[in-house]
């Protein structure tokens, strides 16, 4: 079954980067480790046995975004799309463990799992049938490579503090540049609404990210800290990408459709 063969990638591409994280080589690796670097009152709802309630409960929105368009892309038998699918769902549980554990390890994988997710979205538009100078460059590369240098880009947290902010940038900005080639190429009002939509998701999500603790002194709820809202503007951006893929696979406009 495709699912099957989807999941299998996806545990099997997950599980090489768990190997080699727990070799100890990425120990070194700069991230933001312990509850001071969150917002969020630790042991603020008594009720709940949760250090970070908000910030922990929010990470089953991916598994949710994930699940919601995987029977769709089973009926419409496409395998990256059910990869992508899962890749949300198995991100749920990585970053459950790193806001729980608050351990090296967990930060380092939650990171690497981020670059490839962004590069698996932009190899998963390249694939149809759309044009641009940045998707005709990639379609160039064999498919396996574009994996393996992606793959790679992380060992760049190993020789700089900002290494995996810049692999980060980098896979945000041609994931950006695809979509919008894609969308220009093949798209019509709908996928325009979509694409707007992950953009401002995917600017909430490093935006509010970044501010979570400049915020706290002019932030009142506990619940609304930076880091929570960052990880809704996240779960949007993922559900707004397969919904931008799939218009897309389905959208039989002209190329030269006026955007």
């Amino acid at each position: 079954m495709l699912e099957v063969k989807a999941f299998l990638y996806v545990f099997f591409a997950t599980l090489s980067h768990i190997v080699l994280i727990n070799t100890g080589w990425f120990d070194s690796v700069t991230t933001e480790l312990g509850y001071e670097m969150y917002a969020e009152k630790v042991d603020s709802v008594p009720f709940l046995p949760l250090a970070m309630p908000f910030n922990t409960l929010v990470n089953a929105g991916y598994f949710v975004a994930g699940a919601v368009w995987l029977s769709t892309f089973t009926k419409s038998r496409d395998l990256l799309g059910l990869e992508f699918c899962w890749y949300s769902m198995i991100y749920s549980g990585i970053q459950l463990a790193r806001i729980v554990y608050q351990t090296q390890r967990t930060a380092v994988l939650d990171q690497w799992i981020t670059t490839t997710i962004f590069c698996h979205v932009t190899l998963w538009i390249t694939s149809h049938p759309c044009d641009g100078v940045f998707i005709r460059s990639l379609n160039l590369i064999p498919r396996p490579v574009v994996l393996i240098l992606s793959f790679f880009s992380y060992f760049l947290s190993l020789v700089s503090p900002i290494g995996f902010d810049i692999a980060l940038v980098i896979h945000i900005l041609l994931a950006i540049i695809v979509g919008l080639e894609a969308h220009s190429y093949r798209g019509n009002s709908k996928s325009k609404a979509v694409f707007y939509k992950a953009m401002a998701c995917c600017v909430g999500f490093v935006v509010l990210k970044v501010l979570d603790l400049p915020l706290k002194d002019y932030w009142t709820p506990n619940c609304l800290s930076g880091h929570f809202l960052s990880k809704l503007c996240d779960i949007g951006q993922i559900y707004y990408a397969a919904e931008l893929a799939y218009i897309l696979n389905q959208n039989e406009g002209d190329k030269h459709h006026q955007n």
